[in-house]
């Protein structure tokens, strides 16, 4: 599976995360919007947003993980960020947006851009994701999408897969 490293869909474009992205994640998660129970949540500094989009882009390198940043078109600023984790079996899907960016159906448009990637690159096993209970918000995403719910192994997780073979647009 060759994944594609910049794209574009309708009005948004996707390029690897670079650690020049840091500040609009350090934005994002230091709203007091954004949920202190999700893992972005514990960065607290700038310097810990450089680091994790350091990390995120020598991961992508090394073909363990692959985060793109997601801007408007006609804006340079970040406004979110799609992830494929290769996992044993399948490949993880994880995502965020900004705050200012929610009830926009952006998180959906973000990850159909993604999952239409995928798609044209081949892959035809399973996407996985989890979002906490209370992730109402992102589990319609996912519904919309066409996954389907699975049995969560994690207490106040609820579990998503999507089989790419039988994904339609």
């Amino acid at each position: 599976m060759t994944l594609t490293r910049e794209f574009e869909c309708l009005d948004l474009t996707f390029r690897p995360v670079v650690v020049d992205d840091a500040l609009y994640l350090f934005k994002s998660v230091g709203s007091d919007l954004f949920p202190k129970s999700l893992p972005l949540a514990d960065i607290k500094t700038l310097k810990q947003a450089r680091e994790w989009c350091l990390e995120r882009a020598l991961e992508w390198e090394e073909g363990k993980c692959y985060v793109w940043s997601c801007r408007h078109l006609n804006d340079s600023q970040v406004i979110g960020q799609v992830t494929l984790l290769p996992l044993e079996n399948c490949l993880a899907l994880a995502y965020w947006i900004s705050p200012k960016c929610w009830g926009k159906g952006i998180a959906t448009q973000m990850c159909k851009a993604l999952l239409l990637q995928v798609q044209s690159s081949g892959y035809q096993g399973e996407i996985w994701a989890g979002v906490h209970s209370w992730n109402h918000k992102s589990a319609s995403v996912l519904k919309k999408l066409g996954f389907q719910e699975i049995t969560s192994s994690y207490a106040n997780t609820v579990e998503y897969r999507l089989a790419m073979a039988e994904y339609q647009v």
